[in-house]
Formats: C-alpha cells, structure tokens, sequence
C-alpha cells in the first residue's frame, strides 16, 4: 500500500501560483549563491589565479548553474531530472581544481572539466549493470555522508572565521541559533502554510538580529549598480597538451566518478519528496540527473569556471516547505543567471553575516536526515548492507576530520581523504561491488516468455533447486513465485508479434534464495497490488491480480526497476 505525505503542499507535477513560485525560487536561491558565486574565488585566490579570472569565474559560475538546474528541472530529452533538483559550484572538485588552477589557471581547468564530463555520462549509460551494487541503501549512505558534511561547514560559518575579531562571539552565538530555531521551530511545530516560509523566515530572522548586533549594514551596498556587466575577462581553454596534465586529469576524472554518485544519491533523495505517495525509485529519472549533471559540467567548462555539481540542500528544502513544484525551479534557475548581471543583489546575498548560514546549514542538516534514512532502511537492513552502511559513515567521519595522516599523501589520493562524501562513498560503491562478486555464483538461464514455455521454466527451476541443494517444500515456493512472475510477462507477450526471451538468475543470499528476472519491455508496477479486502465485491482486475496479491505473501525484499526500457525484478525467499 502506497504511503501518503500529507506535509506535500505541491507535488512535482503540479504547477504552484506564479508568485509562490517566485518566492519560493528567491528562496532556494539564497539558500545556495553565496557558495555557487564564492567557491570560485575561493579556489582561484588559492592557486594564485589572475584577478580577472577569478572575477569572471565567480559571476560565470551563477550562469552555468543556472542553465544546469534548468536542465535538470526542464528535462530535455534524456539530459535532466525532470525534478526540482539545483546545481551550483562543486566543492568536492576543490583540491582537484586547486591543483589544476595551479598547474595553468582556469583555460586548463575548463579544459580538463570538458574532457572528464562524458566519464558521467558513461555511467548513466551503464546504470543497469550497477543495479545492485549503486543500490538505494548505497544512494541513502551518500545522502547522510552529504549530511555530516554540511555539519562543519555550518559550524565554522557559525563560529566564524579563526583570525577574524568576531570569532566565536557572543552575537554569533545569538545569530546562528535565531535563524536555526526559526527554521526548525516552524518546521517542526508550524502549520502547513506557514511551512512554505521557514526557510525564509529563518533568513529574515536572523538577517533581524545581524542588523540590531550591527554585524550587517545596508549602507555599504549602495556603492554597487543594480544592473551591470560580467566583471572580469573570460579565460578561454588551454589546448596545448602536457605530460604533467595526465595525473590532474586522472584526479579529476576520479573526482567525476565520485560526483556521479554523489548525483545517484540526490536523485534518489529528491523523488522521495516530491510526490504525495511513495514510489519505487524511477532510474530513468536517475539516468536523466547524471547525464543533465555531466552536461552541466560542459557548461561550466564552456564559460571558464569551475565544475558543478547537483545540491542536497534544495532537497532539504523542497521537504521542509512541501513544494516541489517543478516551476519553482525554473523561477529560481532563471533567478541563478541573472543575478551575475545585478551586483547590488549579488553583494546582498554574498555579504549576508556567515553565522546566518551556519544556523540555516545545520538546521537543513537535521531536515536531511531523514530522507538519507528512508533510502537506507527503506528495504530493511541485513549484515551485508549495515556493514557496508557503518564502515562507510565511519570512513567519512574520519576522513571529514581531516586529520586522517594530513601531507604524507599525493593529490591524486589526497583528494579523497579530505572530503566525507569522496572517501565514504567510495568505500560504499566498493564494499557493494565486492558483495555482488560473492553473490554472482549460482543458475542462471534464458527462455522465451509465453504461457506455452511454462514447463520450460519449470524445468530451470528444478535444475536451480538442484545445482543450489533447496529443500523440497522451499523448492516449491520459489516454483509458485517464479511462475507467478513468469505469466505476468507472458500475459503481456499475448498479441504482441515476437516473442522476447527473459533471463532467469538465481542464488544464495544471506540465507535466502534471490531470484531475479530480467525482462526487456517495461511492466506494470506490480510492487503496491493486495488482497481484495471482500472477495465478494472484488472486481474482475482485483480477482486476476490476486496470484500476484498472494506471490507477496511469499516473498520479501522485493524490487522492480525499470532502467533504459528493461525490467528488473527480484526478490527473497527464507532460506
């Protein structure tokens, strides 16, 4: 039975009033500008890049993230989530991109950022074949690894920074905790309408007390135009190759691996909020985030700044106002490109005191959780999968201290031992692959659907059953489950001119017996069918879907995924 979100104001597919839209958008906006148009600078002034450069890069980087979220919001073709899901700057690019900015200034970093981009694109492509090793529980590690990422940054925001006079104040103190109690006060405790605005509130709030502890000012803005050009010169490419560039362009090809992931996670994360009911995870939907992320990616190298990446915090925010209106994406991309061309609006929002996005980060954080839950307890957890989850999150933490052995490595590794999302989940994706080498002994066989090769799959049942030792009253369960499965194709296949083969896999699992079946047309979701509640009044679809009402009564830990126009379905039987 699909669950219900009484909390969703707005599901994704509904279009929220124009205004609301544009608020809302002006609110994911603030949420992010100040890290998308200041990591650039950041990254630049650390390598030494040119001044120019750097201006340039930092209001670029507001137009690329802006045309990524509208690719992913809009969805064109293939490329882009169809979801309300934003892009903005990459820090996890960051000691790649340093290392890169050194080695030739931004031309080299656009360059690489082009090149490494379709490594992205190959794994979308290739999504099917990592069925289960990128698996929700994986997705779920990503997400909560995201989260405690987000906890230090928000805290040295809050605390502000080390060497500055108001380090650890007393009004930093008030601050942070005025728009984190905004924020999570209404959101917790507040009305569904008044949840629309909490995260604004929570910014107003303490933007208040910034202004009455006199750590924000107005006055200082007017200096700047409301409207103006791109600061800075564009950078261009850098087309010479080197023999010193291959090992940047291994890092960052790594790192792009490792933001692919990162984007499985917050594709994931972001379906799950977004409608009034439960689904099962689309990964076509996921396809679609990593190729728009990838292509975002070109983007940015095509106006010289620096990669992006897809943003958890948004997400964090969709599930705190309940609207996830796709309009409130394209009000708030639109609003990403055209900021860059207003420096008193820029200036506004990049001067805003630090401790007000300290409070905000961490009160988005403890928002986050849950959904990094929901995907990881979402199919229940075996010793396979808490091991994989608690190795993973303990490996992020240590990495996230960066205190793990700090100068004994190279770039190239170093690169992951300083970031919690890079280290920990690489160590999930690994760990899973590993689990699947274990799982992939055991039957397999191909046979052709329709109700006539029935015997046919009873024989490869007999053989699996056979070859894996099952009990006699175990083997009849997984006959009665597998036939099951196997005439809900055939039904399809009734009329439909050539017949397709399916493949049948079986194997040990933790004590179980897993069975897959791999079918290549798309089928109906059958995960949400039950037992008619009155045999009596049921209707005729209601009583032919009783077999697959009592197939769920069989099984457990069941899957059905559909991924480039293939269906994957498997499930467990106790062992």
């Amino acid at each position: 039975m699909k669950s219900k979100r009484h909390n969703l104001v707005y599901d994704v597919s509904e279009q929220a009033p124009l205004w609301l839209a544009v608020v809302l958008g002006v609110q994911h906006v603030m949420l992010i500008y100040s890290e998308v148009t200041l990591l650039p600078v950041i990254m630049g002034r650390q390598a030494g890049a040119p001044e120019e450069q750097i201006l340039f890069a930092s209001g670029a980087a507001g137009i690329a993230c802006g045309i990524s979220t509208l690719i992913q919001v809009v969805r064109f073709g293939r490329f882009g989530s169809g979801y309300t899901l934003f892009m903005g700057s990459s820090a996890a690019y960051m000691a790649g991109s340093v290392a890169a900015l050194k080695a030739g200034g931004f031309p080299l970093l656009a360059t690489l950022g082009i090149l490494v981009a379709p490594i992205e694109m190959l794994m979308a492509s290739f999504l099917r074949f990592l069925r289960h090793i990128v698996t929700p529980a994986v997705g779920g590690t990503i997400l909560l690894l995201v989260v405690l990422s987000l906890v230090p940054v928000g805290l040295y925001e809050w605390v502000g920074e080390t060497h500055s006079a108001a380090h650890g104040s007393r009004e930093h103190l008030i601050i942070g905790l005025s728009t984190m109690w905004i924020l999570l006060g209404l959101s917790l405790f507040g009305t569904r309408s008044l949840r629309l605005w909490c995260p604004l509130l929570g910014l107003a709030g303490g933007l208040l007390v910034s202004w009455l502890t006199g750590l924000f000012s107005v006055e200082k803005l007017a200096a700047y135009p409301w409207i103006g050009p791109l600061p800075g010169s564009w950078p261009g490419y850098s087309l010479e190759p080197k023999p010193e560039y291959l090992p940047l362009l291994l890092t960052l090809a790594v790192l792009t691996v490792i933001n692919g992931v990162q984007a499985i996670g917050n594709s994931m994360a972001v379906q799950t909020v977004s409608h009034r009911t439960s689904r099962r995870i689309n990964y076509g939907v996921v396809q679609g985030t990593m190729y728009g992320d990838a292509l975002g990616n070109i983007v940015s190298g095509l106006l010289g700044t620096v990669p992006n990446e897809t943003y958890s915090e948004n997400i964090s925010a969709l599930k705190i106002t309940g609207a996830a209106s796709r309009n409130i994406g394209i009000c708030g991309g639109l609003l990403l490109m055209a900021l860059p061309f207003s420096p008193k609006l820029s200036m506004a929002i990049v001067t805003l005191p630090t401790p007000i996005f300290g409070g905000f980060l961490l009160g988005l954080a403890a928002m986050m959780f849950p959904s990094g839950l929901e995907l990881v307890f979402g199919q229940g957890i075996t010793h396979r999968s808490g091991l994989l989850i608690g190795v993973s999150l303990c490996i992020g933490l240590l990495a996230e201290s960066g205190k793990f052995f700090p100068g004994l490595f190279p770039i190239s590794v170093s690169v992951f031992l300083n970031s919690g999302v890079a280290s920990g989940g690489l160590t999930a994706v690994v760990l899973s692959f590993l689990f699947r080498l274990i799982e992939l002994r055991g039957y397999a066989a191909s046979l052709p659907a329709g109700l006539e090769h029935l015997p046919l799959l009873a024989r490869h049942v007999e053989e699996a059953g056979t070859s894996l030792a099952i009990p006699p009253d175990q083997l009849v369960r997984l006959q009665l489950a597998c036939e099951e499965i196997f005439v809900h194709i055939s039904q399809k296949e009734e009329g439909g001119g050539n017949t397709k083969s399916l493949a049948l896999r079986i194997n040990e699992h933790e004590g179980d017996y897993r069975v897959e079946i791999i079918y290549g047309e798309s089928l109906e979701e059958i995960r949400s069918i039950e037992m008619p509640r009155n045999l009596m009044v049921a209707g005729d679809v209601e009583l032919e879907q009783m077999g697959l009402a009592l197939f769920h009564k069989l099984v457990h830990d069941f899957h059905h995924l559909e991924i480039s126009g293939r269906t994957y379905i498997w499930f467990k039987l106790g062992g």
